[in-house]
């Protein structure tokens, strides 16, 4: 090997291309150790300065043409491998900006093949994108942190895919790619889930719904999501606003939980046997343990959590007035737990109440007229009403189901009852 290399050398340049050509074919009939160790003496030859900048460009392109040729997958990801970790070669990179980045996307492809979506990820980062000595097209960069946002999110690394997703807006403004938009927003969506923002989460993918040309399975699974984050997401005026646009949009009537967003949207008080099978269809990050507590009874979870407050809200709409304990005991939780929720919520403005320690009784408010003006009750505030009759003739007019169901309701045990 070494004494042909010496030979090639010494050729014009004419020459040149086509003898390590020759040679590079000879090294690759092979498929063994010795090919790998041939290949590593031939890559740390050829990247030599005395071989010409043009010479070396045009073997190595004929090799990564071999290289995408290959079937073998071991065989091209060791081929790969072997080129972008060999030492000349690394020490003269920024000479070959266009081959490195094929090479890598090669080796991408393979390793997202595979799964192993962190080591594609990483792969992807070392793409010259900024600073570099070609010309390299917003589209491409926009591709480029797209995929490895994607990648970072299949590796539950939410924290980094937002770094890239906050580099992929940049250039959002000036795409017409659908598919590109696609996979931006639902990126968007993916990473609010993960991080638990759910209303916001609920919102994007129903948005993403709408789409048009998007398959049914793809438009199903999104609306599911959408409903999976809005029963997550925390009780309270903008989330009960979030039930009524879900409930009123006809596509999820053949959704598998449309029961469950049917009892959220009319505020009734559900039972945890009413949630094995919702839950067994949660991903890992909306089991989330939260916190331990010194409260006995608190909320485990973040499931546990959204919906221990949505019972609390449903709770409001039954009793005027009610203990501590009696509330707890309906929730599911300790006196002390039940208080700590209902404070949090009436502090975030989810709830209209007011709390009595020394007698240890929650008063729920009611909507009432003082001096002509209007009161929001928790029956309003839960359907994200506003105060006034501009608010009332509102609601009436964008959600009229919402209003009639609750003022035919005469038995405050409606929100007991079963569907």
């Amino acid at each position: 090997m070494e004494v042909r290399l010496s030979e090639i050398s010494k050729l014009n340049q004419t020459s040149k291309s086509s003898a390590y050509i020759e040679l590079l074919h000879t090294i690759l009939t092979k498929k063994d150790h010795q090919t790998i160790h041939s290949l590593n003496i031939f890559i740390g030859s050829i990247v030599q300065d005395a071989v010409g900048l043009l010479v070396t460009k045009t073997v190595l392109n004929e090799l990564i043409k071999h290289i995408k040729e290959e079937s073998d997958r071991e065989f091209k990801r060791q081929l790969i491998e072997t080129i972008l970790n060999q030492t000349e070669f690394c020490n003269r990179e920024s000479r070959f900006e266009e081959q490195v980045t094929d090479l890598r996307e090669a080796l991408a492809d393979l390793l997202e093949e595979e799964e192993d979506w962190s080591g594609a990820a990483k792969v992807l980062q070392g793409i010259p994108l900024t600073g570099t000595n070609r010309t390299v097209s917003d589209e491409y960069r926009l591709k480029i942190y797209i995929r490895i946002l994607r990648l970072l999110l299949e590796d539950d690394d939410a924290t980094s895919a937002e770094t890239y997703l906050s580099r992929a807006n940049s250039y959002m403004k000036d795409t017409k790619d659908e598919h590109t938009i696609l996979s931006f927003k639902l990126s968007q969506a993916r990473i609010f889930d993960a991080k638990r923002k759910f209303e916001e989460a609920s919102k994007k993918y129903h948005e993403i719904s709408f789409t048009p040309n998007l398959a049914e399975e793809e438009r199903e699974q999104c609306l599911s999501a959408s409903l999976i984050c809005s029963v997550l997401a925390p009780a309270g005026p903008s989330r009960s606003w979030l039930l009524t646009t879900l409930f009123r949009d006809e596509r999820t009537l053949n959704l598998k939980d449309h029961k469950i967003l049917s009892k959220m949207f009319l505020g009734q008080i559900i039972r945890a046997d009413e949630l094995v099978e919702f839950e067994k269809r949660l991903q890992p990050h909306q089991l989330a343990r939260l916190p331990s507590s010194n409260l006995k009874r608190s909320p485990e979870t973040v499931f546990d959590r959204a919906v221990m407050q949505h019972n609390l809200l449903s709770a409001s709409k039954i009793y005027n007035h009610i203990t501590l304990k009696g509330l707890g005991n309906l929730v599911g939780l300790t006196a002390g737990a039940v208080e700590l929720m209902a404070r949090t919520m009436i502090q975030e403005g989810r709830l209209k109440a007011s709390i009595d320690q020394v007698e240890r009784m929650v008063t729920f408010q009611r909507e009432r007229k003082v001096d002509g003006d209007v009161v929001v009750s928790n029956v309003a505030a839960a359907g994200g009403g506003k105060a006034g009759a501009e608010g009332a003739d509102e609601m009436l007019e964008i959600v009229p189901a919402t209003i009639r169901w609750d003022e035919a309701v005469s038995d405050p045990l409606f929100y007991l009852h079963p569907i």
